[in-house]
């Protein structure tokens, strides 16, 4: 039974919880509600150290304490555990993304002053830039919208996203960037599908008024977002994977000047040849 206590230690270090922590979860996990005292020995975490363990994981919301004398602890169920060490880390990466983009307009602002000035080499636009899809891809959506000076190009199937966007998409609005959106045709939709997407095009509406033209496509190739491809320009775009995970999906990030400008012409051609304005059938 050790070695299994173990083995549950290891992963939530893996996790990210330090030794302590991690020990004394497992050995809890095993025991059930208890003394500290109790899991002190049990665990091998030091007796000084083991209230204010378990007052770290109880913070956590990874255990539950019953006051008393003395004061027993229970451990969440595992799955109850596991979904609040994802929250934390989701947390935490967007603390950092905070941080990061708090910092972004003084850092380029001097790092420009130096960029190059040595002479030894030329500035090469990398081709792309790899990002997971989900919260990460959405963030770096967020930023493309927020930089947006002249125009946005949007391809999507449904726009699910659209209420975590739509702050940054009113606000280019706002600014007088426009606005194009080609979404899936309702024949391509399942009928849960189609719903989503006409709830999503009659807020847009509602939001946006005639800031944004919308129109659908029986093929969207790719999903993703162009802005300024006159200049300046950057793009995120991702292709469709049935099978694939939404969590093992990629999306990649791209400022260089060819790439951009190739996906705009793609989706200029898609837009006057293959598309129109979602028809009575289509309308909401």
């Amino acid at each position: 039974m050790e070695q299994r206590i173990n083995k549950v230690k290891f992963l939530l270090m893996n996790m990210g919880l330090n030794e302590y922590q991690a020990s004394a979860l497992s050995h809890l996990l095993y025991l059930g509600e208890t003394k500290a005292m109790t899991l002190s020995k049990a665990s091998g975490v030091p007796n000084a150290r083991i209230y204010g363990v378990l007052d770290e994981l109880v913070q956590r919301g990874l255990v539950t304490v019953r006051p008393g004398r003395p004061a027993l602890y229970s451990p969440m169920t595992p799955t109850d555990i596991a979904n609040a060490l994802i929250a934390d880390a989701r947390d935490e990466i967007r603390r950092r993304l905070r941080v990061i983009e708090s910092y972004t307009d003084e850092f380029t602002s001097a790092a420009e002053e130096v960029f190059m000035k040595g002479g030894k080499a030329e500035a090469r636009v990398p081709l792309l830039r790899i990002v997971s899809v989900g919260d990460v891809s959405i963030d770096e959506t967020k930023k493309l919208y927020r930089g947006a000076k002249r125009e946005i190009l949007v391809l999507t199937r449904a726009m699910e996203y659209f209420p975590e966007v739509i702050d940054d998409l009113e606000a280019a609005a706002s600014r007088g960037v426009s606005i194009r959106i080609l979404m899936m045709s309702a024949k391509r939709l399942s009928d849960d599908d189609r719903r989503k997407r006409d709830e999503v095009i009659g807020k847009m509406r509602k939001i946006l008024g005639g800031a944004a033209e919308i129109r659908v496509s029986d093929e969207v190739i790719i999903r993703g977002c162009i802005v300024d491809p006159e200049g300046g320009g950057r793009a995120l775009f991702l292709v469709e994977e049935v099978g694939v995970p939404f969590f093992l999906r990629e999306a990649a990030i791209t400022a260089h000047p060819g790439v951009v400008k190739g996906l705009a012409s793609m989706f200029d051609l898609m837009w006057r040849f293959n598309s129109r304005s979602p028809d009575l059938a289509e309308n909401v």
